[in-house]
């Protein structure tokens, strides 16, 4: 048999009890100054629950479980056993040495320092904690014994007696030997999930020598680390602090893997953990690549419990190793291996953090931007804000971290509406007669700027080379073609619709009968004929080609919407004198886009393609010759949509609008006109979209969901609009405005007002 020995001298490395409190404990708790260096915080001990549910096995001398360091039951008297073959545990588990209460404190220690310790290298602030996680469990394996000496086959038994006990990690900080029992039971432990820490030695020589490693599997390697020492600056080698050297783990299968790969360096020099040769509640300091090793166990345990994907993967280890700081020659080096452990860094995501969309595809959240455009139907979408706001994406480890991916969801400026007003070419629509009776009508916008835009008085978002346009012509039979560029085609219908002018103003402005709006940006054509005395028929064709904004949004292109079609058809008829009845349908087929939202069709909050159904009612009332009322109320169903993004698709979505409107002529004089609106647009009033919701099982496994949150905006849009228009001489008219709009865009609490006046002359 081999025989073991932990190679420290205790006398050597334990300082006395002089080391006693020598301040009042503090009013809040801080961390030892190894535990900085290791890039430990409050916030990752949070994260990670202190370590709590994980199992950390100390195969050692034992552990004094009474001591004060650690919690009432934190070191299991039901788990713990002597491991030793070679010689009898007369006091059972129980430490009769030291040095395995010492490691079992550097890893977990629950209980903070009573008071200030200062000495060389180190001041460790009263109420410290000194171990890794607090929070951890414990079990002992005892296989050395009060000299410090054990056997290879106490040590497997250990390993194996361990193991079978549930824990996570095994620390062994104690001489690494690779006989072919210790060997098996390494790899027992890793197939069983266990990581096995295993202490460099401190004879400031190479690993074993260079000599290689026969028989652990690669799963094995995956789970081992081996420790080195840093002195008390934590940038260097502790001068006694063996070294990886060239040696090599083969394991069955033929591979190579050094053991600079697998060798992670931590302070090792003067660490501060109990010292029981001089007392029960004694502390001493301790150094050697035995303190280095539980500082590596503590911190798999705080991985594992933060993300039981480590544990369920194999990877806690490759990651601690992965996210070192390099320390010595750039890279893996034969002294250092990967470098310092960095727990600061190995709480952050590692590589590119993703999602996975409805469609199965991984999607790393750097290429997520400018997703989607919402609508004044479906307001700021603030539910699905609100989901997307503590997302979950999944690092290269397949580790859990909440991002906020609601700045994907833009917000579109409140669209303008054009004044219908027949005044000038400013201010609104300019109607000419013609010599044979017809009718001849235009309007085109100047460009305008999001911030020249107050709902009022600015016209639409076309740009200076693509303005937009209307035209109509009424010949002297009553048949209307209209045609436009770049705005509804709401101003087009109402006027091949109606043959009274007033109620083609009134309808035009509210645009609450039907869908015509949400095509606005493209190109449109309307025919209205009389097909009967009192009756006219309306079609109106309205084709917007796809306009999306990318990562980089301005609200200065010449349109935002989606790729869609709009086809209405409309009917009206004089149900009296007085009063006009009118009722439309509608086709809106949207190729990226949802009741005006708009996004890219491969875009991370795609819904694909929408069809929308619209249904409008209108009662037209003519109180005298001078004055009109109009009435609208509009309905729209849109289907269900299949989306394979973040959004999985949506219910069938029904909307709602209603709006009335006043127009009185010849107030005053006999040009002036008064205009007044108050309306609803159009509101989402039933519907879900599903959003993929990825949830983390107790394997710390994402599975992925779909939850369906509802598409009702949580505001209700209100606007009142009050328009007067009067000629003041023969070349000069005045345009007064009022209007005022609750909740606009359908987002509760953004309300708005705005007063304007124009004034016109001409030479």
């Amino acid at each position: 048999m081999l025989k073991f020995s932990t190679k420290v001298s205790l006398a050597a490395l334990a300082v006395s009890s002089a080391l006693t409190s020598l301040s009042a404990a503090a009013a809040a708790p801080v961390l030892a100054p190894w535990l900085v260096q290791m890039g430990e915080t409050s916030t990752i001990l949070s994260a990670a629950n202190w370590g709590r549910g994980q199992l950390l096995g100390v195969i050692d001398s034992g552990i004094v479980a009474s001591n004060p360091v650690f919690a009432p039951g934190q070191v299991s008297a039901a788990l713990s056993s002597c491991a030793a073959a070679s010689f009898n545990c007369s006091s059972g588990v129980t430490d009769d040495n030291g040095h395995g209460t010492a490691v079992a404190s550097i890893a977990a220690a629950n209980r903070v320092t009573t008071g200030t310790y200062s000495y060389s290298g180190y001041t460790v602030a009263a109420n410290s904690y000194i171990g890794v996680a607090p929070n951890a469990n414990i079990i002992a394996g005892k296989v050395l014994n009060a000299s410090g000496s054990g056997y290879n086959t106490d040590v497997s038994n250990g390993i194996n007696k361990a193991v079978a006990t549930g824990v996570s990690v095994i620390n062994l900080s104690l001489t690494y030997m690779a006989t072919p029992d210790i060997v098996a039971a390494v790899n027992n432990a890793a197939a069983k999930g266990v990581f096995i820490v295993w202490a460099g030695g401190n004879d400031g020589k190479a690993l074993l020598a260079n000599a290689n490693t026969n028989g652990l599997t690669k799963v094995a390697i995956n789970h081992l680390i081996f420790a080195g020492a840093l002195d008390t600056t934590a940038a260097k080698a502790a001068s006694f602090s063996s070294n990886a050297g060239t040696g090599l783990l083969l394991d069955a299968g033929g591979g190579k893997t050094s053991y600079a790969s697998r060798w992670i360096s931590a302070p090792g020099v003067n660490i501060l953990a109990p010292g029981i040769s001089y007392g029960p509640n004694a502390m001493a300091l301790w150094s050697g690549t035995s303190m280095s090793a539980p500082l590596i166990s503590g911190s798999l345990i705080l991985l594992e419990s933060a993300w039981p994907i480590l544990k369920t993967n194999g990877t806690a280890a490759n990651l601690l190793l992965a996210s070192a700081t390099d320390l010595g020659a750039t890279g893996v080096d034969s002294i250092y291996g990967t470098g310092k452990v960095n727990l600061t860094t190995a709480f952050k995501p590692y590589g590119a953090l993703s999602v996975t969309q409805a469609n199965g595809k991984s999607t790393p959240i750097t290429s997520l931007s400018g997703a989607m455009i919402s609508s004044g139907a479906l307001g700021s979408l603030a539910a699905v804000k609100a989901k997307l706001a503590s997302y979950t994406a999944l690092d290269t480890y397949s580790r859990n971290f909440t991002v906020n991916l609601s700045g994907l969801i833009l917000t579109k400026p409140t669209a303008a509406s054009v004044n219908p007003l027949p005044s000038n070419v400013n201010s609104g629509v300019v109607v000419m007669k013609l010599h044979d009776g017809s009718e001849l009508s235009s309007w085109q916008a100047p460009r305008t700027y999001m911030t020249d835009r107050l709902g009022v008085f600015g016209n639409s978002d076309g740009n200076a080379s693509k303005a937009p346009l209307y035209m109509a012509l009424t010949n002297r039979d009553g048949n209307t073609m209209a045609m436009g560029y770049g705005m509804s085609s709401q101003l087009s219908l109402t006027k091949a619709l109606y043959a009274d002018s007033n109620f083609s103003s009134m309808a035009s402005e509210l645009g609450t009968s039907n869908l015509s709006g949400l095509a606005q940006g493209g190109f449109h054509l309307a025919y209205g004929m009389k097909i009967a005395d009192d009756t006219r028929l309306a079609v109106a064709m309205h084709w917007t080609p796809a306009s999306s904004y990318g990562s980089n949004p301005s609200w200065d292109q010449a349109s935002i919407s989606s790729d869609a079609t709009n086809l209405t058809l409309g009917l009206t008829t004089k149900l009296s004198d007085a009063l006009t009845g009118g009722v439309s349908v509608g086709q809106l087929h949207e190729g990226c886009g949802v009741l005006g939202a708009n996004y890219d069709a491969n875009s991370p909050l795609s819904l694909g393609a929408n069809r929308s159904t619209s249904l409008g009612l209108s009662l037209g009332y003519a109180l005298n010759a001078n004055t009109s009322l109009l009435a609208e109320v509009g309905f729209a169903v849109t289907g269900g949509s299949q989306g394979n993004s973040l959004l999985a698709g949506t219910t069938s979505i029904q909307s709602r609008s209603y709006g009335v409107s006043v127009l009185s002529k010849h107030l005053m004089n006999t040009d002036d006109q008064l205009a007044i609106s108050l309306k609803q647009p159009l509101r989402v009033v039933s519907g879900s979209v599903g959003i993929v919701m990825p949830s983390i099982d107790a394997a710390g496994v994402a599975n992925y969901s779909t939850e369906m949150v509802s598409l009702v905006p949580t505001g209700r849009e209100v606007d009142f609009k009050m328009t007067y228009h009067a000629p003041l001489k023969k070349n000069q008219s005045l345009s007064l405005q009022f209007a005022a709009r609750k909740d606009t865009m359908n987002i509760a609490g953004n309300h708005d007002a705005s007063v304007g006046a124009i004034w016109t002359t001409r030479f």
